[in-house]
């Protein structure tokens, strides 16, 4: 009886590889087949190939699972959509879950594309869940092309409705300062020269080279004079508590200077006897001295060296997020700079790339919001900026000048430097308008990325309200 057995089992096992190599012969290098068929026939594959001895010695011949299994029942009773959104989640799940480099993230995500397109012929729509699941998929890449492929898909699936939903809401720069247009806060014709002049804000500057150096200086100096009283260097107190009086001898006047002046005279006109000083204006004193230069120096620079604000972290990655899938560019870097920028704007004029080409006068316009936007964000909440950089947008033209050679064309802003001042703060007006006009989008944005676990598939859900 052992015998029979095992002569049955070892030719039905035999009978279960064979049909398992026809059925992954099958699958592959067809997309265009029935999932319910495609998920069937993988099951009984798996069905076959978990039953045991213990089967066969209980009943006395291998137990098939067929439709009949609870795997294909619970997979037939699903409607369409809902089949094809647990095959498109499970593609993408297992290239987040492999262990791939970029370029074989890219080929690994061709069978989720094809199922997609296939979705988009059939008009059936994929859930919120499957496209995030594609959209984290896609960042493995590292590919922008590849990113605007699926975003493209998921346009005409009808499951992404926001993606560069508001470029259109952007106000190009005239060509000229007499140049006039419809001002988009009250709808008034004005020219470029107004808006600049009496309703744009400027660009905050930041000097946080000069800031840190001034906070390491003093750093260094108090420091070296406390550790010569905690030490009792006797040889180096007297000197370094002249220094250590200097330090503070500056900052009462740096800051306190307009009062000591005042004081001053008051005691002259009182008693010019004993009081004959006439002290010079805080605009002659050297170094800016008694205009709280110095000081507000050493001050945002030990700001910048000790504060740590991950809210404002977070605030600044989401205006960055916001203003790049608001306005249709397929790069969602949390902190981006120009060097990025410029290799998406260079990159997407190929043609081999199949990519809106940004080198025009919107496009700049659009990757310079976007650069502008984590900038924005934070001057609205903050009085120093600390996580953003407002000088990246600078560098982008910058860039662009070095590699663009003398295609005076398309590198419009180069005419000269007042074109390019009234660029980039055409363009930052523009980010800061789009953020205030999507405050609430914006803040859901941030406390997701504050909770963080937040993936580019959650942002993307948050944006389209999935």
């Amino acid at each position: 009886m052992r015998i029979v057995v095992l002569a049955c089992f070892l030719f039905f096992a035999s009978d279960a590889l064979v049909f398992q190599h026809r059925t992954r012969n099958a699958i592959r290098p067809s997309h265009q087949q029935d999932p319910k068929r495609i998920l069937a026939r993988t099951c009984m594959v798996v069905e076959q190939k978990t039953s045991t001895t213990e089967d066969i010695a209980s009943t006395g011949s291998l137990v098939f699972i067929d439709k009949k299994s609870q795997l294909a029942s619970a997979f037939a009773a699903l409607d369409e959509g809902d089949q094809y959104d647990a095959v498109l989640t499970g593609l993408c799940a297992k290239i987040l879950d492999d262990d791939l480099d970029a370029p074989e993230s890219r080929s690994a995500l061709e069978d989720p594309l094809s199922l997609l397109k296939e979705m988009n012929l059939r008009r059936v729509k994929a859930s919120g869940r499957s496209l995030m699941s594609m959209v984290d998929a896609t960042v493995k890449t590292e590919d922008a092309s590849a990113m605007a492929q699926v975003l493209s898909l998921c346009l005409k699936n009808g499951g992404v409705r926001k993606y560069g939903a508001q470029q259109q809401d952007l106000t190009p720069l005239p060509n000229t300062p007499t140049g006039r247009f419809r001002n988009p806060v009250d709808g008034k014709r004005i020219t470029r020269k107004e808006r600049l002049d009496n309703v744009l804000v400027d660009i905050p500057t930041d000097d946080r080279g000069s800031e840190v150096a001034a906070a390491l200086t003093f750093m260094s100096f108090a420091g070296v004079c406390g550790l010569t009283n905690v030490l009792g260097i006797d040889d180096w107190a007297p000197y370094t508590n002249t220094l250590l009086t200097g330090l503070v001898l500056v900052g009462v006047v740096d800051n306190f200077y307009d009062f000591i002046k005042f004081g001053t005279s008051l005691l002259k006109e009182k008693t010019p006897e004993k009081v004959n000083v006439k002290l010079p204006d805080k605009g002659d004193l050297p170094g800016g001295l008694g205009t709280g230069a110095l000081t507000g120096n050493v001050v945002r620079g030990l700001t910048r060296l000790t504060s740590k604000d991950t809210l404002r972290d977070c605030q600044c990655e989401a205006a960055s997020f916001f203003a790049a899938y608001a306005l249709g560019l397929p790069s969602f870097a949390f902190r981006p700079n120009a060097l990025e920028a410029a290799v998406l704007v260079l990159e997407s004029a190929k043609k081999e790339n199949n990519l809106d080409t940004l080198l025009s006068n919107v496009g700049i316009l659009k990757v310079l919001v976007w650069l502008m936007a984590p900038a924005a964000m934070e001057a609205a909440k903050h009085p120093q900026l600390i996580v953003s950089d407002p000088r990246e947008g600078a560098g982008l033209l910058r860039r662009l000048e070095e590699q663009g050679g003398d295609d005076t064309a398309s590198l419009f802003w180069a005419a000269s430097e007042e074109e390019q001042a009234d660029l980039l703060k055409w363009a930052y007006g523009e980010a800061d308008l789009l953020l205030r006009n999507n405050q609430q989008t914006v803040k859901e944005l941030s406390e997701r990325l504050a909770g963080g676990a937040a993936t580019m598939g959650d942002l993307c859900a948050v944006v389209e309200d999935w």
